[in-house]
């Protein structure tokens, strides 16, 4: 059978996994992981994932291509990195495609981490089976994407699928891409627990649960604001599912029910029964996997039968 392999660079940690279709249904058939560090730099970062894409490539010989995921901003057509916000070191301008690929000798792509988890969640987790599929991760940053037939669409610049860079509050609070108002700013983990007065987004999730006020209404209003800009997806695009992930999302239903409560406040374009907000399912893999999807396609591979790649 033939496999792929994806890894999904992060800054703590490089996840990995290795897929294959057996009866016609996509499978994960190992997962691991290993430290980045990335304290090394950019050089030693991606020497490690050169050396993790060859001991993989001997440990299944019948590997047919490589996908990277990685947390930020790369030049499609040369594999250099634009912007790693969350990597210590002179990224910018780094070769990140080109040492894996010559380790491996094998089609090998990037993507980015956010569209790499949206790809899995549609193809192979939580909106499996859908056509159109958006995806909102939050976390230190708010990552996103979209899969249309089953590709993810990048659109004319690459880099398509930004749900958290619409602008939702005219002069709002400065974001890291240099606009201000992002969805990102207002609904990041940062801003549920600066809302919520705790240190972290999870304690926050705990003292909403038990019902702490202000925790509550940290939810309110992010779900208010998360809100906005998934209604203007519902608008453009229509997708059959939209998918939350990041650890609170992961939590329980506060913050889904606030989103889905003020997407049908705001249900006039669309009928209220076309809001189907779920939570990712795939969990702490998600991105290697959507990784290794990409890898797929890169390697000319079909991943359902509703995609012509």
């Amino acid at each position: 059978m033939t496999k792929y392999l994806g890894l999904d660079l992060g800054g703590t940690n490089i996840k990995v996994a290795v897929i294959e279709k057996i009866d016609n249904k996509w499978q994960v058939i190992k997962k691991d992981d290993q430290a980045t560090e990335a304290e090394g730099g950019p050089a030693h970062v991606v020497s490690r994932l050169a050396k993790l894409a060859k001991d993989n490539l001997a440990e299944f010989p019948d590997l047919a291509g490589v996908g990277v995921a990685v947390p930020g901003v790369f030049n499609a057509k040369d594999g250099t990195i634009v912007l790693f916000p969350n990597l210590p070191g002179p990224w910018k301008g780094f070769q990140a495609l080109a040492p894996v690929a010559d380790a491996v000798k094998l089609p090998t792509a990037l993507i980015n981490d956010a569209r790499a988890f949206t790809l899995a969640e549609a193809i192979m987790g939580a909106a499996h089976g859908k056509k159109t599929v958006a995806c909102y991760v939050i976390g230190t940053g708010v990552g996103g994407g979209i899969v249309i037939d089953g590709k993810i669409h990048m659109g004319s610049t690459g880099g398509a699928g930004e749900i958290a860079h619409q602008i939702v509050k005219v002069d709002g609070p400065l974001c890291g891409c240099g606009s201000r108002g992002c969805a990102e700013t207002l609904t990041n983990s940062a801003a549920i627990a600066k809302l919520a007065g705790t240190k972290t987004s999870e304690e926050a999730y705990k003292k909403a649960v038990a019902g702490d006020a202000q925790a509550l209404a940290a939810f309110k209003e992010v779900g208010y604001w998360i809100s906005i800009a998934l209604t203007n997806v519902m608008v453009v695009l229509a997708p059959d599912t939209i998918i939350i992930g990041g650890g609170v999302a992961q939590s329980g239903d506060i913050l889904l029910n606030e989103i889905r409560k003020e997407m049908a406040k705001q249900s006039n374009i669309y009928p209220e029964s076309a809001i189907n907000i779920v939570p990712a399912t795939l969990g702490f893999y998600a991105g290697a996997i959507g990784a290794a999807l990409n890898g797929a396609i890169t390697a000319g591979a079909q991943l359902s039968l509703m995609s012509t790649t």
